[in-house]
């Protein structure tokens, strides 16, 4: 029996399946990396503590600043001063204002001079649900 013979094209060929792989493998990469760099707190606070600590109900629209011991409020990943503070919150709610959170990670010895005015600007923008994160004893 004969063995048919095919002509092959003239060229290199080679197989680009395993290159489209990687791809997406670094796409799928770089995604997760960018969506836990943009939640990453940038000051690392030692948070108080507390007695009894609620059950946490995730609501689906939370903004959370921190503070830490000098009294620099970051956002998002980056400083922030109370005015941008006030217009973030003003564009984050869009008037809907019942079901939004906003919490702070405060350092334990940071005084409440400096968070007293982050409570004042939720206030202000009609964000009545703001809490407090805290470690248990």
């Amino acid at each position: 029996m004969r063995v048919p013979q095919r002509e092959r094209p003239p060229g290199i060929r080679f197989n680009i399946t395993p290159l489209i792989d990687v791809v997406f493998l670094l796409v799928i990469f770089f995604l997760v990396t960018a969506h836990f760099a943009q939640n990453e707190q940038v000051e690392a606070v030692e948070l108080p503590q507390a007695s009894q600590v609620d059950d946490e109900n995730e609501l689906p629209r939370r903004l959370i600043v921190s503070v830490d011991r000098e009294g620099s409020m970051f956002v998002k990943g980056r400083a922030m001063s109370l005015a941008e503070f006030e217009q973030l919150l003003q564009a984050e709610t869009n008037g809907r204002t019942a079901d939004y959170e906003v919490r702070i990670r405060s350092d334990q010895l940071t005084p409440y001079s400096r968070v007293e005015p982050i409570l004042l600007a939720c206030l202000r923008g009609g964000v009545t649900n703001v809490g407090f994160h805290v470690i248990e004893k």
